[in-house]
């Protein structure tokens, strides 16, 4: 999934995987190179707190990795708000972040996810 217009499509096509979903984005070498949000979706936060958000994430798998070697390696963190449910992806190659409306089923999500051909 290298290129940019993998990814790009790689985004889109987490959309579609379940309605609830209503951002997807993929960060690599700490940088967000790709995302798509659902038509219609009103963003919650601006582009500030956007860029702070992500970089959050990236703060928070820096000093997940301080407990990889005795817990294991994390596969995924929910982080369940009021207005929003945040998932975070570790894979391979970055990092999927997905917003999700409260309600979704992330157990489900993380498994279509998992399923998918990249």
């Amino acid at each position: 999934m290298s290129t940019p217009t993998n990814i790009n499509n790689y985004c889109k096509k987490i959309l579609d995987l379940d309605p609830q979903i209503r951002f997807a984005g993929k960060i690599v070498n700490d940088q967000l190179v790709s995302s798509a949000r659902k038509d219609g979706v009103i963003p919650l936060l601006d582009k500030q707190l956007s860029d702070l958000a992500h970089h959050q994430v990236l703060v928070k798998a820096m000093m997940d990795k301080m407990f990889t070697d005795k817990m294991g390696k994390t596969d995924w963190v929910v982080e369940s708000k009021g207005k929003v449910k945040l998932l975070t992806i570790f894979q391979e190659d970055g990092i999927l972040i997905i917003s999700t409306e409260p309600s979704s089923d992330h157990h489900s999500i993380i498994e279509k996810i998992k399923k998918m051909k990249m």
